[in-house]
Formats: C-alpha cells, sequence, structure tokens
C-alpha cells in the first residue's frame, strides 16, 4: 500500500513525477540483507568488514547491488555514455569533453543545473539544517550543543562512509540523540568522474553502514561531495539505491575558512540570511567539518530563531519519511509483503559489473586505488553553484521518498550502542 505523505501548501508544491519511486516488485529490501549479526561498532575490527577508509570505494560490490543496477540498465533507466558521459578532470573540474555539463541531458549541479527532482529550495520561513562531512572530532561539541538546546532532531547529517567506519560510536551518538542520517558518499570523490561501479559503491556501502548502526534504516537521501553530481549519478542514486538528491540554495563557506574564508566571514554571510527575504527558505550547505565549522553554527543559532526562523531536517521540512522504510530514528522499521522481483526476466544483455560477492570486503579487500586515494576525504567543498538568486521550485513532498513496499532489511542481530 502507499503511504500518505504530508504535503506541503502551495505554491511550493510542483506536480509529482510519475515514476520517482521504487516500483512495488523493487528489490531494494535485498540490497542491504547481512547473513548474519551486523559487526559491533564497539569491536576494534569494525572498520575491516567495509572498504578501506579514504579511498574511493570502487572494488568488490554485493551481488544484489550488481543484479539491480544491470535490471534498471536494462531497462533504460542510467543513460548511456554517448547521452551523458563519465566527466574527466581537467585542472582539477569535472569537465564533458566536448560537450556542455549544463545540458539538459547532463545537468551537471557545477554548471548551475538543477532538475526538478532534487532538493535545492525550502519552504517559506524555513532554514533546513543540515551537517556535512561527520563524524569527525568536532561533531561531539556539535551534538552537545544541539543537545543542550534540544534541537537534535532538527537536522539532517550527511555523513561520509569512511569516516562512519572509522568512528561508529560518534556516529550512533548523532543518532540516538535523534539526528536525521543521510548519505556523503564513502570517501568524498567527484562522483561524475567516477564509473557506474565506483558510484555504487561510493553510495551503496554508506548506506550499508548506515543500516548496521541504526537497526536497519535505509537512508533516503544523498547529498553529492563538491555538489559534484549529474543525470548518471542521480539515476543510479535513484534507481538503484531509492535515495534522492539534497543539493542547497546557500553556501556558508565554512569549508573555506582558513583557505580564503574567515570566521567573520562565515558569519557575515549567515548574518545576512537572517535578516533577509524568507520566501525562499534557506536550504544550507554547512559542515561539521572542524572547530571552525561548528563554532560559527553555535555562534549564529541565537539570531536565527530571534528572527524567525523554523530549523528543520529535510525530511521534516518537507514533510516526509526520515528513511526509506522508517518513520523516523524511533520506532520500527517498517516492514511490506511486496511482489516477487522478476530479475530471471532481464535482458542481460546490458553491461553487467563485474563484481560478484555478496560479502562486505575487509580493508585490505580487493578496493581499487585507481582513482587514487582522495587526500580531501573529510572537505567538502562547493562545486555546486548555491547561488540564492535560482527561480526553481523545490522538490515538491508528493514527489519525494515513499518506497511503497519493503521488506525486512538485515537478517540476525543488529548491533546498536545506546549512547
Amino acid at each position: 500500500m502507499l503511504l500518505n505523505l504530508a504535503l506541503l501548501a502551495a505554491p511550493l508544491v510542483a506536480a509529482a513525477p510519475s515514476s520517482w519511486f521504487q516500483p512495488r516488485d523493487s528489490d531494494i529490501h535485498n540490497l542491504f540483507k547481512r547473513q548474519g549479526p551486523a559487526p559491533d561498532p564497539a569491536k576494534p575490527d569494525f572498520a575491516s568488514h567495509y572498504p578501506a577508509v579514504g579511498r574511493v570505494a570502487n572494488g568488490t560490490l554485493p551481488q544484489a547491488w550488481v543484479d539491480k543496477y544491470n535490471k534498471v540498465k536494462a531497462e533504460g533507466k542510467i543513460p548511456s555514455p554517448d547521452v551523458n558521459p563519465v566527466a574527466t578532470k581537467r585542472n582539477g573540474n569535472p569537465v564533458y569533453e566536448g560537450r556542455d555539463g549544463a545540458d539538459k541531458s547532463i545537468c551537471a549541479f557545477n554548471t548551475g543545473c538543477h532538475t526538478d527532482d532534487d532538493y535545492f529550495l525550502a519552504p517559506d520561513g524555513t532554514f533546513v539544517l543540515t551537517f556535512d562531512d561527520g563524524p569527525t572530532p568536532a561533531s561531539p561539541a556539535l551534538y552537545d550543543f544541539m543537545q543542550e538546546h534540544n534541537i537534535t532532531r532538527q537536522a539532517t547529517h550527511f555523513m561520509i562512509g569512511g569516516n562512519i567506519a572509522a568512528d561508529p560510536i560518534t556516529m550512533q551518538r548523532a543518532f540516538t540523540q535523534g539526528g536525521h542520517i543521510a548519505v556523503h558518499t564513502w570517501s568524498h570523490p567527484q562522483m561524475t568522474t567516477l564509473s557506474d561501479e565506483a558510484v555504487m559503491g561510493e553510495l551503496g556501502w554508506t548506506m550499508q553502514v548506515i543500516a548496521d548502526l541504526t537497526g536497519g534504516r535505509v537512508p533516503a537521501y544523498w547529498r553529492p561531495s563538491y555538489g559534484d553530481t549529474d543525470n548518471r549519478v542521480r539515476a543510479i542514486a535513484k534507481n538503484v539505491f531509492g535515495m534522492d538528491c539534497v543539493l542547497w540554495n546557500r553556501d556558508t563557506n565554512d569549508w573555506k575558512i582558513g583557505q580564503d574564508q574567515t570566521v567573520e566571514g562565515t558569519r557575515k554571510i549567515m548574518q545576512e540570511w537572517w535578516v533577509g527575504p524568507k520566501s525562499p527558505g534557506i536550504l544550507a550547505l554547512e559542515h561539521e567539518l572542524n572547530k571552525d565549522c561548528v563554532d560559527v553554527f553555535i555562534a549564529e543559532y541565537p539570531a536565527a530563531i530571534e528572527n524567525g526562523w523554523q530549523m528543520k531536517s529535510v525530511a521534516d521540512a518537507y514533510g516526509l519519511k526520515w528513511y526509506q522504510n522508517a518513520d523516523s530514528n524511533e520506532g520500527p522499521v517498517t516492514n511490506f509483503t511486496i511482489a516477487k522481483d522478476t530479475q530471471a526476466n532481464l535482458n542481460l544483455s546490458a553491461p553487467i559489473l563485474g563484481a560478484s560477492s555478496s560479502v562486505a570486503p575487509s580493508a585490505s579487500s580487493n578496493v581499487s586505488g585507481t582513482d587514487g586515494a582522495n587526500p580531501n576525504a573529510t572537505a567538502s567543498g562547493s562545486a555546486g553553484a548555491g547561488s540564492a538568486s535560482a527561480s526553481a521550485p523545490p522538490k515538491s513532498a508528493a514527489s519525494a521518498l515513499a518506497i511503497p513496499g519493503l521488506a525486512s532489511l538485515l537478517v540476525g542481530a543488529l548491533a546498536v550502542v545506546a549512547l
């Protein structure tokens, strides 16, 4: 059965596309099963159950992910290379040789292009509170402040999978305090420059480690590192993993502090927001990257409230479920009876990814170094336009995540530490 979603009042609601959700016979419920208990975050070998920390997760993938990719590829739901090629790097920036990344067939956010299905604007008067790049050593101070001010449920944390694997206890603190957890890739790469297989690894393994640590909750949202996404990457996130893309229409520039930005400069940017127009609302790019980023938010929070801004998580801002299979951090993970998957009828002439293991690789597994170590794995830059002047409507609540059918996601006991 379909889940009823709260809709935003006009004029913020756009017409809902007819094919945004996973179909009723979706096999997404099979993508994050484990053959036994999830890894124990209290044990020192926790990270060994996942791809190497700080490197692109482009090695072995579970067979279920590969099968789902091949299915949607065969159905024409992933753009072909002639329509949306893999970007190459030129002077460190993704480019499409001989093509315009702003073309609607590609719609790269680093050109300022975003689609109707992207979350980009916020409802009037709403400050959609998000923090990228956690968990980091700066995160506990942020969580202390949010707990003290009773706003832990009002933020979405877009977390890096490798950071979670390296510090699962801090991630679980964000979750058990009430924070909304979402995906910010595994190693913080430029996603448009990766192969389809590597894109799957970056998204899928981050979803897996989050599910392992949250009682089986499957993330519904992701934010591209550096804002680097295009239609190919969007299609993999949506059609393989069921996730919607969250961008931003305001950039604090806190990630630049220590480079060509100062704490004072970032605070000035935010101070102008508080006294500025409230239509549209603000979907901001903020970070829990380091102490300076956290300190800026702590210093500016009172002014935001004094000026009447309502802070909400991504899901609550649009009246949506927090996860694909759960309303929030509390309560049950929802199980549904779904139609039997039809992958046996696939046209297997579509390109087939080579990986086939259904067991999570260890930290020393065949996660390739082809794309190289990412020296900025915990630094989220702003490749996207993030322009305050953009006029496209926000994604409507009606067209957002509402997977109509999901069965149980994890097999066996899940180790969730209550902090």
